[in-house]
């Protein structure tokens, strides 16, 4: 369910009994890497609430060509996650401090059980003092799947694509009078 940040309050409320489970990300082109980190997240407890990364805050931690896809259809693709409880966009405003603007936000309001992150998050000594004075325990997962899913990420994807784009444009230019493929 997507929810306002709002709400988070009445998520603690309604699920008091219950392990909560708190997770960010960007979530870029949502794949099948992304619902295995769901899965593992949802192991630790009851309820997964997960925070979409705004578009704005994406552009100055991943480059002006990110995102993919706009935070709207990124909330979409996470909520559609069936380990996915309640998904809710991060609002805040561009900070040179907006991991504490979330502590604030996010811990003293949700009141998660556990907050999940890959090892390579960026900026883990942060993400360590985040939790601290909260009743929130931090959990690190190393990043795996399985062989068949050939180490799947959104950045390879977009790799893999941008070599496609090229390998074409190689062809066209050796051949400009193939047929040209849109």
């Amino acid at each position: 369910m997507i929810i306002s940040i709002n709400k988070l309050a009445l998520i603690r409320k309604k699920h008091k009994n219950q392990k909560i489970v708190y997770c960010d990300g960007v979530f870029d082109l949502t794949h099948a890497g992304h619902v295995l980190f769901f899965e593992d997240c949802k192991k630790y407890g009851d309820i997964l609430v997960v925070m979409v990364g705004n578009d704005f805050n994406l552009r100055l931690y991943k480059g002006g060509e990110r995102p993919i896809l706009n935070e709207h259809v990124r909330l979409k693709m996470v909520d559609s996650i069936k380990t996915v409880d309640y998904a809710l966009l991060d609002i805040n405003a561009p900070h040179k401090d907006f991991l504490a603007l979330k502590s604030d936000i996010i811990f003293k309001t949700l009141k998660p059980d556990f907050y999940i992150i890959n090892n390579d998050a960026y900026d883990m000594p942060r993400r360590h003092k985040l939790v601290k004075g909260f009743d929130t325990k931090l959990v690190i997962l190393e990043r795996a799947c399985p062989p068949e899913f050939e180490e799947i990420s959104t950045t390879r994807i977009i790799n893999k694509i941008k070599s496609l784009v090229n390998k074409e444009k190689g062809a066209e230019r050796e051949n400009p009078t193939a047929p040209q493929a849109h």
